[in-house]
């Protein structure tokens, strides 16, 4: 490459890195946190793993507890953990719009915890996280952002690239000549190490925004929406939905459960696929639940390829691909992309400060005249 094209591309990369820094330096924050958000949870709040005993109460009598305690919430799903030993979580929302998240002893029938964003700040931190807590606008500059990262990661390799015989040089941090000298070498260091992570953490959030969009014009089916007007009667227990589920399907592992429809009249299944590689594979089923008939399905191993390929893009994203390994990796990336931001801002207005003296200097000499 020219150096006239690399000065160029290492201009591009500045600017655009000092545009989106505060942008970054929140993505980088929350995600690297978001990574173990569950464990983080756990450990904030002990009353969240359980001392199991006996059966589990029915699910129905679980949700009228919990429709119980928060009224004026509308019940929108529930997420039931692997480990028996945790709290099963149940996502509400509020007329304003704001989420309302409560945990139940599923064995006791009793409420651990509830409430909104005070009561739950890692749902504050995801909803900062997804989309800056401005709805599809935020959406929106997310994935802006996404992309822009993208061009980050790829043009700053480039600009980097030390040549094949010189790879190792690239890696090398100088200390012990000024920070300003050990900051730009582990800022273009460590940039290059985990440049293809960075490439795929923005492309995979990209994506993931925008799935409703693009799967429009690519070879995709959607997930199944289903519409069931309102009746006098009334709604089957839970319960009765789930044993037809699994006279039908098998005895699936239930993970999650989701309501839709004004009253809830529409049920989702969500059961452990644990014939797919996928970790957070499952197998929906939909149910009307006036009349307890399916409605229909999505079943991973009866999708297009490409929806097999978008269903991997969240358990790549967050990290899950890799079991602890694949998270440990996100995170420190996380933490990666906070240095850079920090790091990327400090040197510019350093470089502004020396150039500044530097002028300064030059003036003063002016000023003396020849000696």
């Amino acid at each position: 490459m020219s150096p006239n094209a690399r000065a160029t591309l290492l201009k591009l990369h500045r600017w655009v890195g000092l545009g989106l820094a505060a942008l970054l330096l929140v993505q980088g924050t929350t995600g690297s946190l978001l990574v173990f958000r569950d464990e983080i949870d756990r450990a904030m709040y002990p009353e969240l793993t359980l001392a199991t005993a006996g059966e589990r109460r029915p699910m129905q009598e679980l949700i009228d507890v919990v429709r119980a305690s928060a009224p004026a919430a509308t019940l929108q799903r529930i997420e039931v953990p692997e480990d028996p030993a945790h709290a099963w979580m149940f996502f509400m929302r509020l007329d304003s719009d704001a989420p309302y998240m409560v945990a139940v002893d599923p064995y006791r029938g009793a409420i651990l915890r509830r409430g909104s964003y005070l009561a739950w700040p890692s749902e504050w931190l995801f909803r900062l996280h997804d989309a800056l807590l401005a709805g599809k606008t935020g959406e929106i500059v997310v994935s802006i952002e996404g992309i822009a990262l993208v061009f980050l990661a790829v043009f700053g390799v480039i600009v980097w690239w030390p040549g094949g015989r010189r790879l190792k040089s690239g890696f090398r941090i100088l200390t012990g000549q000024g920070a300003d000298r050990a900051l730009r070498t582990s800022h273009r260091a460590i940039g290059a190490a985990v440049a293809i992570v960075l490439t795929m953490s923005g492309t995979t959030g990209a994506l993931l925004i925008h799935r409703a969009t693009l799967q429009q014009y690519l070879p995709m089916i959607p997930r199944p929406k289903f519409v069931v007007a309102p009746q006098e009667r009334g709604l089957l227990p839970v319960d009765a939905l789930l044993d037809h589920a699994r006279r039908t399907h098998g005895p699936l592992p239930l993970r999650e459960v989701r309501f839709s429809g004004a009253v809830g009249q529409v049920v989702a299944l969500y059961f452990q696929d644990e014939t797919s590689w996928r970790r957070n594979a499952t197998r929906q089923y939909f149910y009307d639940a006036y009349q307890g008939r399916e409605l229909g399905r999505y079943e991973p191993r009866a999708v297009p390829a490409l929806n097999t390929a978008y269903d991997w893009l969240y358990t790549i994203h967050t990290g899950r691909a890799g079991g602890w390994a694949g998270r440990v990796v996100i995170q420190c990336t996380g933490l990666a992309l906070v240095f850079f931001s920090v790091s990327g801002v400090w040197l510019w207005f350093s470089a502004r400060r020396q150039r500044r003296a530097r002028k300064l200097q030059a003036q003063a000499r002016l000023a003396r005249g020849p000696a």
